[in-house]
């Protein structure tokens, strides 16, 4: 290190050390009073707060030409449980971070002597940070999605049974309908429920709420679930058929995708082995060579 970056270091140190001795020396003892209500403070405030900035900022970027072209993550983003608003403003914020952090960090090192580069190194690398960033919350955010898409239709598998076996002991489709979707507890169970309960109160039928339930959440299988029984309570044909037809065609869908998927992890396994079987030949061979 060189001596005048070791001298700017160590004074920009004693400088903080000198400002945190000083205020804290001149902090006034707090009151009981203040003590009180501090510790008393609702604990989400600094979390509400913060979420409210980077809402923000979300609306702000929705509101340009280029924020637009979000809304069609609005689907995916409202099954991983995030609003549209705060996922654009996470996704600047993170390009803000990606873009400032890798500058200031590489104009400290050159100030301090431990590298000499010139402008264009921090401008790309910032560039390249302020780009990888918002792609990797956002890749984050979609992957957990897809996830919780799968499972979504696992569970609709589930109360597609539920509802056949509840028609199969004479309830009407309207009840089957409400009895299954007290059956279970996860996200598409609660959906469901909470639709219900406002199709209910308009004198609608329970089948619009799966239509509804299917479109939050983009489960196409959902839908045709919907009008499917819509066709068949109109129509007059058993319900129960066409539910468990469905559920029979989701069951193979399901199947056929599992398989699709363990197939791709076994491709992406055989090229490390490959590479792994080359590397210690290369290690037995390459003795042999040199004798």
């Amino acid at each position: 290190m060189r001596a005048t970056g070791f001298l700017v270091l160590t004074s920009v140190v004693m400088c903080g050390a000198i400002v945190l001795a000083t205020t804290g020396w001149r902090q006034p003892r707090p009151s009981l009073e203040r003590s009180v209500r501090h510790l008393r403070r609702p604990p989400t405030t600094s979390q509400e707060e913060a979420h409210t900035i980077v809402r923000r900022f979300g609306l702000f970027a929705l509101a340009t030409p280029i924020g637009e072209r979000a809304v069609r993550w609005k689907q995916s983003l409202r099954l991983a449980g995030r609003d549209l608003p705060t996922h654009v403003g996470t996704l600047v914020i993170a390009a803000l971070v990606g873009l400032i952090t890798p500058a200031l960090l590489l104009a400290l090192l050159h100030l301090t002597g431990w590298v000499s580069i010139g402008l264009f190194v921090p401008v790309g690398v910032s560039l390249l940070g302020a780009a990888l960033a918002p792609f990797g919350v956002h890749s984050d955010a979609m992957s957990r999605s897809d996830d919780l898409r799968i499972d979504v239709r696992h569970q609709l598998s589930a109360y597609l049974d539920m509802v056949t076996m509840l028609l199969a002991g004479n309830t009407g489709h309207e009840g089957a309908l409400e009895q299954a979707a007290r059956a279970g507890d996860g996200l598409l169970f609660i959906e469901l429920r909470r639709r219900m309960r406002e199709v209910g109160t308009t004198g609608e039928s329970l089948v619009r709420a799966l239509a509804l339930v299917g479109n939050d959440f983009g489960v196409v299988e959902l839908e045709q679930v919907a009008a499917a029984a819509q066709l068949s309570a109109s129509e007059g044909a058993p319900v129960a058929r066409t539910l468990a037809a469905k559920c029979s065609t989701l069951r193979s869908t399901l199947a056929a995708e599992q398989e699709a998927s363990a197939r791709v992890r076994n491709d992406k396994v055989t090229p490390p082995l490959v590479g792994m079987a080359l590397l210690f030949m290369a290690l037995i061979i390459y003795p042999a060579l040199n004798l």
